[in-house]
């Protein structure tokens, strides 16, 4: 059994930075350090924090007063840094883990919506970086397409309200080829007027309507990846957390190759049967996943594909 692991798998570098930065702030403090909801979606990645004497808190509430606290890598809304300052967690009792990448979508989003934009979200309702973004934009009015297929339905919006500029961007963890096919669909539907693109520079706002690019490159390079390696491989393992947006969206890719795939949050949740007959096994990672991981969910593959391979020999 050939056992290939896909380019680019395994930590980017916003979630590398943010496990950083609370490792950093709790070795520092002699106090508890609060991380506010899930620092990074990765069960282990949290549970080792938590061994660390790290404290995930997802209501604000449950923090206490001047407590140290940590913001998790994808982002915030304004309203969780009013809610921290009224608990007197301000300065240095702050430490901001947002990705830098996640940021640089919500200046984008601040630019295009005082340049009279309506900014609309590809992204999931439900992910932390999209319920952040929103905040600056319309916030929980704010218009969110989770797949290519709300097509119809974003222009449904734009044609009902009639707004006179309009403008897309992408949650950075979203499918490079999913934010293509929803705007090339977009602008079948709209007839004349096309969506066009606005560089991440912001200095061309003079467009009715375009789109930017806020895939951050990580995910492109790691999604890329994950599909050279599907394409020659009999069986794909996808190994993330299970709120991980970036992982799942590999597992996609994969399935929509034709190739068998399934979704672990670790080695234990391997299968013998799934590589029977199988001759090359690809193993891929989400953007939170350690390489500690990685590595056991390779030599699970291989104990348990050589141990039936001597079994067959036996036999």
């Amino acid at each position: 059994m050939k056992i290939s692991v896909a380019r680019n798998s395994g930590f980017c570098f916003g979630v590398r930075r943010a496990i950083q930065i609370a490792e950093e702030v709790a070795g520092k403090n002699d106090k508890p350090t609060y991380v506010y909801g899930q620092l990074v979606h990765n069960e282990a990645v949290v549970n080792k924090l938590k061994g660390k004497g790290i404290i995930f808190e997802d209501k604000i509430e449950n923090i206490p007063d001047n407590a140290v606290a940590v913001l998790r890598a994808h982002g915030e809304p304004g309203t969780t840094y009013v809610s921290l300052e009224k608990k007197s967690i301000t300065g240095k009792n702050l430490n901001d883990a947002t990705c830098p990448l996640v940021t640089l979508v919500h200046n984008v989003a601040k630019k295009l919506k005082a340049a009279g934009y309506e900014v609309i979200i590809f992204g999931k309702h439900d992910h932390p970086e999209s319920i952040g973004t929103s905040f600056y934009i319309r916030g929980k009015d704010t218009f969110i397409a989770e797949k290519p297929e709300y097509a119809g339905k974003v222009v449904e919006y734009i044609k009902k309200n009639n707004f006179g500029k309009v403008a897309i961007i992408s949650q950075t963890t979203m499918s490079v080829d999913g934010y293509k096919k929803l705007i090339e669909s977009i602008n079948a539907l709209l007839g004349k007027e096309k969506f066009e693109g606005i560089h991440l520079s912001m200095n061309d706002l003079g467009k009715k309507y375009g789109f930017v690019d806020t895939i951050c490159n990580p995910t492109k390079q790691r999604q890329l990846g994950t599909q050279e390696l599907a394409r020659l491989a009999d069986i794909m393992i996808v190994v993330g957390g299970k709120n991980s947006s970036n992982a799942k969206e590999l597992a996609h890719k994969c399935e929509e190759i034709g190739v068998e795939t399934h979704y672990v949050q670790d080695e234990t949740q391997l299968k013998g049967e799934w590589f029977e007959e199988k001759e090359h096994a690809g193993v891929a990672a989400g953007a939170s996943t350690p390489d500690e991981t990685i590595n056991k969910v390779v030599e699970k593959i291989r104990e348990m594909t050589e141990k039936r391979e001597k079994e067959i020999k036996i036999s």
